[in-house]
């Protein structure tokens, strides 16, 4: 299935606004959240307090990460509504929870440990929560498969990610030095929500045109 031409990302700029109705709000209500959930900022021993806001923040953003994938798959069939990304998630969520779940452990080991071992494996698991929500048995080597045959395309986004995510560190540590409080993390939660909407689209159209992605 062709479902870019030259650029991916440049399609998956305008393919990611058929489905606004459920992607701005998502983006919207879980910036909102992710910075009401920063607000209360408790001391480094109030643990239990740490621990319980670091775990709402992460179902609050795997849930939202959730219906922006959801509707990333059904983008190349043409507008994406409500209905049809609960569908998708009604069907699948629990696959994609699970494989979710495995997903931050592994990266959070990773960067545990140092800062590249957590990027690298990001960067070579694009594809697996896609996979997962698209019914795939074993979404790894359905990740491994799709990077397999868009290889160049893979490693082209992969680069063009880095370099994002490293312009958007400096612009977040900027904004932050003249706003700061629950208007700064605001803003960079909607930013960043709308950038990674725009990159998921992107690899759910590199999914969609390999020979792995389920097109019944």
């Amino acid at each position: 299935m062709n479902t870019y031409r030259v650029s991916a990302l440049a399609f998956g700029l305008v393919r990611m606004w058929r489905g606004w109705s459920v992607i701005v709000p998502v983006v919207t209500v879980n910036a909102a959240l992710q910075a009401l959930l920063i607000w209360p900022n408790p001391d480094v021993d109030q643990w239990l307090a740490v621990i319980g806001l670091a775990l709402l923040s992460a179902v609050a953003f795997m849930l939202a990460y959730g219906l922006v994938a959801a509707t990333a798959l059904k983008l190349t069939e043409g507008s994406v509504t409500w209905r049809q990304a609960m569908a998708v998630l009604r069907t699948n969520g629990v696959r994609y929870a699970i494989w979710a779940l495995i997903l931050l452990i592994v990266t959070m080991a990773g960067l545990a440990i140092y800062a590249v071992p957590g990027f690298v494996i990001l960067a070579i698991t694009p594809f697996v929560l896609l996979a997962a929500l698209d019914g795939r048995p074993n979404p790894v080597a359905a990740n491994f498969h799709a990077i397999g045959q868009r290889f160049w395309r893979w490693l082209v986004v992969v680069i063009i990610t880095g370099a994002v995510i490293g312009i958007g560190s400096f612009a977040v540590a900027l904004t932050n030095f003249f706003v700061r409080g629950l208007a700064a993390s605001f803003a960079a939660w909607l930013v960043a929500g709308l950038v990674l909407a725009w990159f998921t689209t992107t690899w759910a159209l590199i999914y969609r045109s390999t020979s792995v992605a389920d097109r019944g």
